[in-house]
């Protein structure tokens, strides 16, 4: 489980520096980007913990966690 939660936040960081820029500018991205991808690899913990140690199932969670914590951010932050 820690090195899914390791690679996630590693993935967080790729993913923020691919889609929105640098992090120094863009750090509410950044942690959104953490957080997203850490509550990925959560649920992929409790709803198919059989796949924990997979290398392609924990990158694509890392992916798909951070890139869902930026789009929930950008939606908030739109109807603000």
């Amino acid at each position: 489980m820690s090195d899914l939660l390791l690679s996630a936040i590693f993935t967080a960081f790729t993913m923020v520096r691919v889609i929105k820029g640098s992090w120094l500018r863009n750090p509410q991205y950044l942690a959104t980007g953490i957080v997203g991808a850490i509550v990925g690899a959560l649920l992929l913990h409790a709803y198919w913990p059989a796949h924990d140690d997979d290398f392609i199932v924990g990158g694509v969670t890392g992916i798909f966690g951070s890139w869902a914590g930026m789009a929930l951010f950008d939606a908030i932050l739109g109807v603000a």
